[in-house]
């Protein structure tokens, strides 16, 4: 037992034996923690990102880059509020997309090729984590939840499309198919056909947007950006509130169950 460890002990009242039941609660709260940012992240992913990230040939450079960013900023901003107000670690940004990301591959591979029988490569899922990164090394610079979300949200979202591209690329490469040509992303689409509800069988990027031909993905950053800068700001104050809970006052017979023999017997006679 460390020095710092017999001083906890020491101050708490508890006994040298509670130790191990201590650091087993502490893991399992840990636990707890990151299956509760894995499953939170996961279903906000799905209910406002989930239908266009899901398939290859629908990553298109207008809706996509817009509303993937503003989408996942809002668990990400709120976790990193929690884990800077709480314990002072600038981590939470990148926790929150990292849990999301592997929650998604999980799914992806177990569901959508194991079930479904759609390859991986239809169904190979998107990525924020160069822009979590971004907004944690912004909140040590800054120390400042107001210009992390200035100038981090805009970052979040311009990063976006850069940092999936290396996967995306081979995507863009044309192929003939049937004597005309087409992505291989569509290729693939082709192959392996899904609803028919007229909702996906739309041209997703038919739009004013057009106008701006090779542009059109940064113009839709840069406007996803600005959204994340308010996005963040008021989901950085969902978080706080989060951290504002109220904390139960344990009573003697509780501590007893933990403590020595001492304690226990002054708990029991009051």
């Amino acid at each position: 037992m460390g020095t710092n460890d017999r001083a906890v002990l020491d101050l708490s009242g508890l006994s040298p034996q509670s130790e191990r039941w201590s650091r087993t609660f502490d893991l399992l709260i840990v636990v707890i923690a990151a299956f509760l940012v894995w499953a939170v992240s996961h279903i906000n992913f799905l209910l406002f990102a989930g239908d266009w990230d899901f398939f290859i040939d629908w990553k298109d450079r207008q809706y996509w880059v817009l509303i993937y960013p503003i989408s996942v900023i809002v668990t990400a901003a709120a976790f990193q509020a929690i884990f800077w107000h709480l314990f002072r670690l600038p981590i939470g940004a990148t926790a929150s997309m990292l849990l999301l990301l592997l929650s998604v591959w999980i799914v992806r591979y177990h569901a959508w090729e194991g079930w479904a029988g759609f390859p991986l490569s239809l169904v190979v899922p998107g990525t924020c984590l160069m822009g979590a990164l971004a907004l944690d090394a912004l909140l040590v610079i800054t120390r400042s939840w107001v210009l992390t979300g200035a100038f981090g949200g805009v970052l979040f979202a311009m990063l976006f499309y850069p940092s999936n591209w290396p996967y995306l690329a081979p995507y863009f490469l044309p192929v003939e198919h049937m004597g005309s040509v087409a992505p291989l992303a569509d290729l693939i689409g082709y192959t392996f056909p899904r609803t028919a509800t007229p909702e996906y069988i739309r041209i997703i990027e038919r739009g004013n947007l057009r106008t701006f031909e090779n542009a059109a993905v940064w113009v839709s950053s840069f406007f996803a950006g600005f959204i994340c800068i308010f996005m963040y700001w008021i989901f950085w104050q969902v978080g706080v509130l989060a951290c504002r809970t109220t904390s139960i006052p344990v009573g003697q017979r509780f501590k007893a169950m933990f403590a020595g023999n001492d304690v226990e017997a002054k708990g029991v006679s009051q």
